[in-house]
Order: C-alpha cells, then structure tokens, then sequence
C-alpha cells in the first residue's frame, strides 16, 4: 500500500498544488501498526496527514477507522472533517468542509448546435436539386481540381447553413425540483432502517428494510418521469406508490403511477 501511494503521488504531486486523498485504504487509524507507520512516512514525504480520528465503519461491536481523507494542512488551515451517515453501506461517509478555499465563478456554458431534423433535411435537399452546377460541369476556365471544388463547395454550404441554421444555447441547470418532502422523508426512514439492521439479526427487520429498499429505488426511478405540479410536495412517495388512485396524485397518471 505504502509503495502503491508513493508511485501514485509522485506522479501527481506538484509544488504549487493541493492534494486531497481520500479513500477505503484498509488500514485501521484507530490502532497503532506497521503499516500505519509506513503508510504514513510516505504521506509525510508529500506534507500529507490523515485528518480522520473517528470511526468510519461499524459492525456489531466492531468500530475501525479504515477510510480516511489525507490533506495538507499547513495549505488547508480552516476546515472540518464529519462523520455523515448514508445508509448505503457498512462504512460512513466523510464530509470534509474546507473554508479557506476561494472557488472561481465558472461562466455559464455556450454551445452552438443546429437544428437537424426530417423537415430541415427535405428543404436541404429540395435546396439542392433546385441549385444550378452548370459552372462546375460545364466550366472550362477552371482545369485544376481546387477550383472546381472550390466553385462546388461554396454553394453548397450556402445551402447548408441555409437549411441548418445555427443556434446558440446556454448550459442548462440541473432541476431537482421532483425530490420532494415525501421522497426526502422515505431517504431519511431508510437510513434509519439500515442503520438499525446494521447491527441487529432480526430477519423481520432485514426483509422489511429490503422491501422498502426496494420499493423506495423503483419509485425513484420512475418519479421524475411522472412528476407534475399537482402532486403535493409534503405526499410520502410510498403512499403513492401503494395508493396511486388518491387525490394527490397526478390527475393525468392516476392508477399507474408506478
């Protein structure tokens, strides 16, 4: 592990950069071990110092500490380090917040696209069997091949840019205005599901968390599609899911909201 990161940070280390690592490395920072001390020789070597003193993952009546984030901390001097509890896995997040790092306004994104559809490309080709090639094939005064295809190409992108104008679009922000209070509320219910079932045998409460898992992800996945306006956003999706003929539900999808 210790060599791994060191061919690792060599290729990426540079004087003027700040390096951030993070991961699942196996090696628990809770106790006090060779591989620890090898690990952390060549993280020092880079200015690099683990930064997470907590446990990340806990089983039964088991706690490590074998995922850690890895920073510079005379260049990284405000900032905190969290446990942040997902309920996707057996190992919690780190929420690392840095406050002394100024991010730069990244300008909006400008693309240029033409409209390339059925109609435009019948008037394209209705534009070129309308279009006179007399001057190339009837055209003595140009011999060479760049001019005939000089006197060929230009018309022709006349008549492209013509049928396929250009248009200019701005980088559209993602809209999560599907994700509503229900959905929220049956996220955090399902984190408190699998955190119970994390250390608990009871195979009632296994089944009843993978049932819910379960129906949670599909409705999920099928919600943004059939989202609407109408659809109160304080409705438990699961009530929907169960209950689609409700009121609340929209209108236009009712008994087949899922």
């Amino acid at each position: 592990m210790a060599l791994l990161f060191h061919d690792i940070l060599k290729t990426l280390y540079k004087a003027d950069s700040k390096l951030i690592v993070c991961g699942d490395i196996n090696i628990d920072y809770l106790l006090d071990s060779e591989k620890k001390r090898q690990l952390d020789a060549v993280l020092l070597s880079y200015n690099l110092f683990a930064i997470v003193d907590f446990p990340t993952r806990s089983q039964f009546q088991s706690s490590t500490a074998i995922d850690n984030i890895f920073i510079e901390t005379y260049k990284f001097t405000n900032y905190t380090v969290v446990p942040l509890q997902n309920g996707l896995s057996d190992h919690d997040a780190q929420l690392l917040k840095i406050n002394d790092v100024n991010l730069q306004q990244q300008d909006p994104q400008i693309y240029t696209i033409r409209n390339i559809n059925k109609h435009s490309i019948e008037d394209f080709k209705t534009r070129l069997s309308y279009a006179s090639w007399n001057s190339i094939f009837n055209n003595n005064e140009y011999t060479d091949v760049d001019s005939l295809f000089n006197s060929f190409h230009n018309p022709y992108l006349r008549i492209f840019f013509t049928s396929f104008p250009s248009k200019r679009i701005t980088k559209k922000s993602i809209n999560n205005t599907w994700i509503t209070t229900g959905i929220k509320i049956s996220c955090n219910h399902k984190k408190y599901l699998y955190l119970l079932t994390r250390n608990n045998d009871d195979p009632n409460l296994k089944n009843y968390y993978n049932k819910y898992y379960k129906i949670l992800t599909i409705f999920i996945l099928y919600y943004p599609v059939l989202h609407c306006s109408t659809l109160s956003p304080g409705i438990n999706p699961l009530e929907v899911y169960y209950y689609p003929s409700r009121t609340h539900a929209c209108t236009h999808t009712q008994g087949s909201v899922v």
